[in-house]
């Protein structure tokens, strides 16, 4: 195995700046940081069910604090990508506003419905499906993202990393902000936030959050003559806390967001209406798909949180959440008239969370004892068309009608124990068991006409009813209806880690650990067998060490990680349009897979008035092993081996740079940049050509002034100053796709400019 070559090669940087260190003692932080000539700030992080300083947590966790989220203008999830994170993807586009889906060290989902192998919480609830996960959280405290798997603290699927998003928990003095922003394409961004006491001496303290954001679309529709790509976006979040008695707090929090934005309109490369040959050079901010915007997405959740810290020693946690989410979203996956392959997606979720857990905190040692529930029904109605002549508008249509239970049990902990003053033992384990019931009712016709959704208004099951031939004397319709068998899935996954102090400014890790990921029936399953089969369980080994310094007298932090994923029953998404023959849409297990790498993120303040930023991530995939049979491509693939993982990058680089200009003014001007780089990578399994993702290098820029009580400020951002467009997926196919090539893109946004007013009371 190529892990200890690794894992000697990565030593060896850390080990030479530990004797550095050792050598030169002056490195050490020996003043306290943003004394008297500047210094990096503490950051104090929960990222293992309990407070303790980011430079003392073993294990790689970024974590972005509220002065950077103001300054970088950090509200989403997608805000996170292109290096600002190393080894994060999240690409700077998806299927619709509110969509997102996520890879961490190369491991992650190229679709939107399963399980995502990137766990994300907001305050300690888990969101089950990355579909309506995009939330706009104008009220975060701090956002940590841990790499690795995180199983032995966290009850759910967190076997590739989690994302943490922290809001600002309510006070008791009052307060009231508001913010507006206005920009490009008739961009209108309000948030308010109101926060107070409602009964005296924390009985009961509020707060309550809501935006309303619109923007014209950025792309447009030819045949529609309209602007798409908008936004069109309200989200109400509140949260309510009691401290009914000393060590008790009851926190209640509970929010909703309406996207009736359009969906995500695709980029026909071919131009105009996929015509090749033309001479046209593509443009990525218009489109040739006539379908009508159809998005009606909405999230919403309510959680229960109880606090009670019994002693010095011992606290418990309960938070118990309800979430759930629906809607249609029509997608029109080629971006020309004709119907290439398009899709209904009809889906209603509901999940109910219970988390419970004890820590205790002793001299020589501290624990995390947890035990977690998940229950989640998800019913998915779709249909599904997919060009398969060489005349347009026939082909394949699949329509599935399926729901999918899963009831889950965890059991997990862990301790740090002090083995001397410097040197702490971890050792952990999560036990996990998973019962999946599902049953799908499907229907498919081949050499079948293909419609557009408002002539069968929107109604899967009016489909074959409306159009009972085909168009062909070939043509043919197969139904199925099958209960698969109930299946269960256990696992236990350890954790074994050592911590070392080798003075005040350097503290190092090495761990050991697995994470699950489930296995359980496909949603998109479109055969019969298919969806009687199940896929199976996800297994990844971790191998990781990592370094931790505080340097030049806390002017500086640098860390390191390297790490050796080893997976097992690797979880990949194969797909095959009816252009390559027969649809296929299956998650199916690869065999053995690998990912290595290593990561480095530095912090400077040299002054009080500056502060640099910079990231680097290096990462290598692998396919050691393929087992699995793989559907008609266009690459010619009857094997991953030798190929890339999808959304996974060589290189990652970030950097950023915050000033605050010395000028005498009643408060505190600021001009700040940043810089994000992504190396090429492929954005399908098949390491398609033509789907390659180019590198791409995106700056942005903000320039802020802050009044000196802090009550008022005005500033101006640009997002992708040097307007850059970059593919970020898509989809090709050049035979039996109708009268031309089937082949789209999907790019980034333009460059846009905002200007931002807030006010706070």
């Amino acid at each position: 195995m190529a892990f200890p070559r690794l894992t000697s090669h990565a030593l060896l940087p850390l080990g030479g700046i530990i004797a550095m260190a050792l050598a030169y003692p002056a490195l050490a932080a020996e003043t306290p940081a943003n004394a008297d000539g500047g210094g990096v700030g503490d950051i104090v992080v929960t990222a293992q069910k309990r407070a303790e300083p980011l430079q003392r947590t073993p294990i790689a966790v970024t974590a972005i604090g509220g002065d950077a989220i103001e300054q970088l203008k950090i509200s989403t999830f997608r805000d996170l990508s292109g290096g600002r994170v190393p080894g994060l993807l999240a690409p700077k586009r998806s299927t619709a506003q509110t969509t997102q889906q996520y890879s961490i060290r190369g491991i992650g989902e190229i679709d939107t419905y399963p399980e995502p192998a990137v766990a994300v919480y907001i305050d300690d609830v888990y969101l089950a499906r990355t579909v309506g996960s995009l939330y706009d959280t104008p009220d975060l405290e701090r956002v940590e993202v841990l790499r690795g798997p995180q199983g032995t603290l966290y009850g759910r699927n967190s076997s590739a990393g989690a994302i943490r998003f922290i809001t600002k928990d309510p006070t008791a003095k009052p307060s009231a902000s508001f913010s507006a922003t206005l920009g490009s394409f008739r961009n209108v961004d309000l948030k308010a936030r109101i926060n107070g006491a409602i009964l005296d001496d924390d009985k009961l303290n509020g707060a309550l959050t809501v935006i309303r954001h619109t923007r014209r679309g950025w792309q447009h529709s030819v045949p529609l003559n309209r602007d798409v790509n908008d936004t069109d976006l309200t989200v109400l979040r509140g949260k309510l806390q009691s401290k009914l008695a000393p060590g008790l707090t009851i926190t209640l929090a509970g929010d909703a967001m309406f996207d009736r934005a359009t969906q995500s309109y695709y980029t026909p490369v071919n131009q105009p209406d996929g015509i090749p040959n033309t001479g046209n050079p593509t443009n990525p901010d218009l489109t040739w798909s006539s379908t009508l915007p159809y998005n009606r997405t909405t999230s919403y959740g309510g959680s229960g949180t109880v606090q009670w810290e019994i002693n010095r020693q011992f606290t418990i946690k309960s938070v118990t959440a309800y979430r759930g989410l629906h809607g249609p979203i029509y997608y029109d996956n080629d971006g020309v008239t004709a119907i290439k392959g398009d899709s209904l997606a009809q889906f209603w979720q509901h999940q109910f969370t219970q988390e419970l857990n004890l820590n205790g905190e002793f001299d020589h040692w501290n624990f995390v004892a947890g035990l977690y529930y998940f229950s989640e029904g998800f019913h998915n109605h779709r249909l599904s068309q997919s060009a398969g002549a060489p005349v347009d508008n026939v082909g394949t249509v699949t329509h599935t009608n399926n729901w999918l239970s899963t009831t889950a049990w965890a059991l997990f902990g862990q301790a740090n124990i002090h083995l001397t003053d410097r040197l702490t033992a971890t050792v952990g384990g999560r036990w996990t068991t998973e019962l999946r019931k599902f049953r799908n009712i499907g229907q498919t016709g081949r050499s079948w006409g293909l419609h557009d959704p408002q002539e069968w208004n929107y109604d899967p099951d009016a489909f074959f009813v409306k159009y009972p031939t085909g168009t062909s004397a070939s043509s043919s319709l197969t139904s199925f209806d099958v209960t698969a068998a109930p299946k269960r899935f256990s696992r236990f996954t350890p954790k074994l880690g050592l911590q070392y102090d080798w003075n005040k400014a350097i503290f190092q890790y090495v761990s050991w650990s697995q994470g699950f990921k489930s296995g359980g029936y496909d949603l998109r399953s479109v055969t019969a067998i298919g969806s009687d089969t199940p896929y199976l369980p996800q297994i990844t080994t971790t191998y990781e060490t990592g370094l931790k310094t505080r340097l030049f007298g806390g002017k500086a932090t640098f860390n390191l990680a390297a790490y050796y994923n080893d997976i097992a029953d690797f979880q990949v998404r194969a797909t095959s349009t009816a252009a390559l023959g027969v649809v296929t849409n299956q998650l199916i297990n690869a065999g053995k897979a690998a990912s290595w790498g290593g990561e480095a993120e530095l912090t400077l303040a040299p002054t009080d008035n500056l502060t640099i930023t910079g990231s680097a991530a290096y990462l290598k995939t692998k396919y050691r092993t393929f087992t699995a049979t793989l559907p008609a491509n266009v690459a010619g693939r009857s094997t991953l081996v030798g190929l890339d993982f999808p959304y996974a990058p060589r290189w990652q680089f970030g950097a950023s740079v915050n000033y605050r200009v010395p000028v005498d003014l009643p408060g505190a001007l600021r001009i700040g940049g940043d810089v994000q780089y992504e190396s090429s990578r492929y954005a399908d399994l098949y390491n398609t050509a033509q789907l390659q993702v180019r590198s791409q290098t995106y700056v942005n820029g903000t320039i802020n002034f802050a009044a000196d009580k802090g009550n008022w400020s005005i500033g101006a951002s640009v997002r992708n100053l040097f307007d850059l467009r970059r593919a970020q997926f898509g989809g090709y196919s050049p035979t039996n796709a109708g009268q031309y090539p089937y082949y789209y893109l999907a790019y980034n946004e333009p460059r846009t400019f905002n200007i931002t007013l807030s006010k706070n009371f």
